[in-house]
């Protein structure tokens, strides 16, 4: 699997902790700061699906060369292969966002 070129995961949801901030995303790599700061949101919901990003994409990149060397093997194309394929290629910039 190619190196990733994004901040890598694990990713964490933090909602608000009570003096008013918006919940937001940090990756557990630190700087010298502390963590590295990913996103901030409006909604801690939002929050946690940006942090299930980096294991939503390797899952979905694990899945997808199963699909594409069952594809192969007989020819059989499974639905949802397709919408995967182009949801990795967004993820990764391969794709205008």
């Amino acid at each position: 699997m190619e190196k990733t070129k994004h901040t890598p995961g694990p990713w964490t949801a933090h909602d608000d902790d009570g003096t008013g901030t918006l919940p937001c995303v940090l990756s557990e790599k630190v700087n010298a700061g502390g963590n590295f700061y990913i996103a901030q949101c409006n909604l801690f919901k939002d929050a946690c699906l940006i942090a299930a990003a980096p294991g939503l994409l390797e899952a979905a990149k694990i899945l997808i060369s199963s699909l594409v060397w069952e594809r192969k093997r007989s020819g059989i194309t499974y639905a949802g292969a397709e919408i995967l394929e182009a949801a990795i290629d967004k993820a990764e910039g391969k794709e205008e966002v």
